[in-house]
């Protein structure tokens, strides 16, 4: 399995495929696009870099991460309560989204190993752009699929509605994150 930013557009356009198919298609939180195209974008994919984890040929997983910028800002702070001290809003922030893993992927031990590629390669990434924390919004068993890839993320606000099934926002120290990864070498 290998991690990586997508770098062509038939890589672009097969992660935004498999978001259509697994948020549309298979769950359902999303409608259907008007104009018939499978394909699942919205207007933070323009101030993103989209990752893929590759086995072999095939794409197995994928999200995003939204960069930092100033005319759309970041969907979780746009649309989730944080509560007041538990996320550090000087510090320069990104967010990771649309975390999907192929249906004949999702094993325990798989999905955890998938999680823990995509997390390094975007912890690498998220240092190139000088970004400090990261931030999402995920459904509680997520959360502790996470914690159990031993990927410190932490929830900063209650369990609310947003796409799907309730949610918290979350939070990822990329520091605590490092720091979690030398302790376990």
């Amino acid at each position: 399995m290998k991690c990586s930013v997508a770098s062509t557009e038939m890589e672009r356009t097969a992660i935004l495929q498999q978001r259509y198919d697994i948020f549309v298609e298979e769950f359902n939180y999303l409608a259907p696009r008007e104009d018939g195209k499978h394909i699942e974008y919205d207007e933070y994919d323009k101030y993103s870099l989209l990752f893929g984890v590759w086995e072999e040929e095939s794409l197995i997983a994928s999200c995003r991460l939204v960069l930092p910028n100033p005319i759309l800002g970041l969907p979780t702070l746009k649309v989730m309560v944080i509560d007041a001290g538990k996320l550090e809003s000087t510090q320069p922030t990104a967010e990771i989204s649309r975390i999907l893993v192929a249906s004949k992927h999702r094993i325990f031990k798989k999905t955890i190993k998938i999680l823990q590629i995509m997390q390094k390669e975007i912890n690498k990434i998220a240092s190139e752009y000088n970004i400090v924390q990261l931030i999402g919004s995920v459904e509680a068993s997520f959360l502790r699929l996470l914690n159990c890839a031993k990927l410190p993320y932490q929830a900063i606000g209650p369990l609310q509605h947003h796409i799907g099934p309730d949610r918290y926002p979350i939070v990822l120290k990329l520091q605590d994150n490092i720091t979690s990864i030398k302790e376990e070498s």
